[in-house]
């Protein structure tokens, strides 16, 4: 069953920009209360606002730092896997879904990147983060199909060769 979560609130959502013009107004001397009753905004986001900008550089509004916390893999090291599996795609090498999964576990450990402790115990990485990446990444990973006879007639001296070629640059990889 996938997860889709609706927001039930509004809170956070007012823009970076319309925080920022309150924040400065406070700066300047007027209550918290008093602006964010003017700008409508909720008193305690523009109180959190504040408190995170004057101890580290503020990038969106609201409680955005668990999911950035809870990330597995870097964005480089993802794009990195995402073009990889692209890759094995354009060479006829399509990967099943728990192939991937495996893939990511193995990637993590060859670079000691720590995992969630269910990725461990199963062997591979979870069913929810596999979905999320390739939502990520616009990529699509089903079980790989049989060769269609006029794909395998068209197997032909020259397309072997190239096969055996891509085949090598992958196994070097």
């Amino acid at each position: 069953m996938p997860r889709t979560y609706r927001r039930k609130t509004s809170w956070g959502s007012t823009p970076l920009e319309e925080i920022e013009r309150a924040a400065s107004e406070v700066k300047g001397g007027k209550s918290i209360r008093s602006v964010a009753k003017e700008r409508q905004i909720d008193r305690s986001t523009l109180r959190r606002y504040i408190k995170k900008r004057d101890t580290q550089e503020v990038r969106s509004v609201g409680y955005s730092g668990t999911a950035s916390a809870k990330r597995v893999f870097s964005e480089e090291v993802e794009k990195e896997l995402a073009e990889h599996i692209k890759k094995l795609a354009e060479q006829f090498h399509g990967i099943s879904p728990k192939k991937c999964r495996e893939l990511a576990l193995e990637l993590a450990g060859r670079n000691n990147i720590p995992t969630p402790s269910n990725w461990t115990e199963k062997g591979l990485a979870s069913k929810e983060w596999f979905k999320n990446f390739l939502a990520r990444h616009h990529l699509s990973c089903r079980m790989p199909e049989a060769t269609s006879l006029g794909r395998a007639t068209a197997f032909n001296k020259t397309t072997v060769g190239e096969f055996f070629d891509n085949l090598a640059k992958v196994i070097d990889r």
